[in-house]
């Protein structure tokens, strides 16, 4: 889904999300990911994550780390 005003989220370059418009690139694709349960992105296959261990605001791409057992 997209959101408000065509807003999307994106990774264009490195690890880091922000918001943009559309463009059509991977970079603003994202599926769940049903073993991890975590959202990833289809440029890099890497999930969300928020930085600095959840003490901070800003999101960014990351190697999934956790697992629901």
């Amino acid at each position: 889904s997209n959101m408000p005003y065509g807003r999307y989220l994106d990774v264009p370059v490195g690890r880091n999300i922000v918001i943009k418009t559309r463009n059509g690139f991977p970079s603003q694709e994202w599926y769940f990911h049903q073993q991890t349960r975590t959202i990833k992105n289809k440029k890099n296959n890497l999930s969300w994550d928020i930085k600095n261990a959840g003490r901070s605001s800003n999101m960014q791409t990351w190697n999934t780390n956790s697992g629901w057992f």
